[in-house]
C-alpha cells in the first residue's frame, strides 16, 4: 500500500456497532476494498474493537 492511501481506523466498543460503521465507510469505496479487524483487551474493563478500511492497491488518493 502507498502511503498517500487514505486509511480509515474505527474504533468501538460494541462489534456489532463496528461492523454497521464499516459497511458505511465500505460503501463509500471501491470494489476490493481491505478490512483488517483488531481486539484490544484490556484487564478490567471491556475490550475495544478495531478495524481498519483501506482502499484497494493503486488506488491512491489524488495529490493536490
Amino acid at each position: 500500500m502507498d502511503r498517500d492511501d487514505p486509511v480509515l481506523r474505527i474504533i468501538d466498543g460494541d462489534e456489532r456497532s463496528l461492523a454497521r460503521r464499516v459497511d458505511l465507510a465500505l460503501s463509500a469505496l471501491p470494489d476490493g476494498s481491505r478490512v483488517d479487524h483488531f481486539t484490544y483487551w484490556y484487564t478490567g474493563r471491556p475490550p475495544l474493537h478495531e478495524a481498519t478500511v483501506s482502499p484497494p492497491e493503486g488506488n491512491a488518493a489524488p495529490q493536490p
